[in-house]
């Protein structure tokens, strides 16, 4: 047996005792394989280190598919088999496109940024794929492992563009300003190696300061861009948090863009996640559960609440299935407890996360 650092698990480890949150709840049996869903747990509940069997080569043959339990008319494969969502995939690969030759144009041939086309692209994303399904449905099965900069750039546009009419913001010129700030915040990285973005292992201590650069190197590709303010702001700003934790300048709250804020919080959500493995399984309330275990002089709390209550409230009715096997469908939403719903299962009862320290939602079904 050996002990080793949680980043340096790999999907198909042998697991040499068992994995338990902190509250108590059995993320898996010693001797199985550690899946990428039950590693996405371990991360979010903060455990730091786990113990794998001492084999050379302890990696089984990972199967990237959803097990059974995933397989068959859940939510999620309802909107991948849907007409709305091919639609929807096939506009955030243009947008995902167009980006790509935007930034690329820019930092290497240094052609002025034209925006208009590819906002006008995600204006016709919401045109057509507001209703029904939901952007956020759609965002949420449309990821990918190891999606690029561009994806996650275009993810966050969207997300933040939805954000912003949750929390009150009505004119179009403004969200379109906000949806900017998404798409060009990351644009630093175009100039981190990419050796370093792709790397699958944890970043040495020189890796990571070259990488802690991107915000300053964003800002810096911008400083003369004829752009709103606010997006080179999101550039440079989109890693600062309100109680002064982040980078580069450690900024409090006073000194951080609203639109930075909003981005801050889209983007760490985005990051959270993009690497779900599980296609028909993607489950935003560990997300949740891991932005209210933080401090709350974080982020903005204004901002952040609702976020999430709209994120959670847009599961009502959405099939579950609960660490234990068992299923239900979400009845109704604790707003002092976003992560733990009321959750009517398939026998009739009801479960109130909040009361069962032993259960958790394992996946949106």
């Amino acid at each position: 047996m050996r002990v080793i650092n949680v980043n340096e698990i790999k999907p198909g480890m042998i697991l040499a005792e068992r994995l338990v949150s902190p509250r108590g709840q059995l993320l898996a049996e010693a001797g199985t394989s550690i899946t990428a869903q039950q590693l996405l747990h371990a991360t979010y509940y903060g455990i730091e280190k786990v113990a794998v069997q001492d084999e050379e080569e302890a990696i089984d043959k990972y199967d990237d598919e959803a097990p059974d339990e995933f397989i068959g008319e859940t939510q999620s494969w309802r909107i991948l088999n849907s007409r709305e969502f091919k639609e929807f995939k096939q506009a955030y690969n243009k947008c995902t496109d167009k980006l790509e030759a935007i930034i690329t144009d820019f930092v290497e041939n240094k052609v002025p940024i034209e925006s208009e086309e590819i906002v006008e692209e995600i204006h016709r994303v919401f045109e057509k794929h507001s209703t029904g399904l939901g952007i956020m449905a759609m965002m949420l099965n449309i990821q990918e492992l190891d999606a690029s900069t561009f994806q996650h750039c275009v993810n966050v546009a969207i997300i933040s563009r939805v954000c912003g009419g949750w929390i009150g913001i009505t004119d179009e010129k403004e969200l379109d300003v906000l949806t900017m700030c998404g798409l060009y915040h990351d644009i630093g990285k175009s100039l981190v190696p990419h050796t370093i973005l792709t790397k699958p292992d944890k970043l040495t201590k020189e890796e990571y300061a070259r990488m802690a650069e991107h915000p300053l190197l964003g800002y810096n590709l911008l400083m003369d861009a004829k752009l709103d303010r606010r997006i080179k702001l999101a550039a440079l700003q989109h890693h600062e948090r309100n109680d002064g934790s982040g980078y580069p300048y450690g900024l409090t709250k006073d000194f951080i863009s609203p639109f930075s804020k909003i981005i801050g919080i889209t983007d760490v959500y985005d990051a959270m996640t993009a690497d779900r493995v599980y296609r028909a399984g993607i489950c935003p309330f560990e997300v949740i559960a891991q932005f209210q275990r933080e401090d709350k002089a974080k982020y903005d709390q204004h901002i952040l609440q609702v976020f999430l209550e709209n994120i959670a409230e847009s599961y009502i009715g959405t099939g579950v299935l609960l660490s234990d096997d068992s299923r239900g469908i979400i009845s109704m939403i604790n707003s002092k407890a976003l992560s733990c719903p009321l959750v009517k299962m398939d026998d009739g009862s009801f479960i109130d996360l909040r009361e069962r320290s032993d259960l958790f939602i394992r996946a949106c079904i």
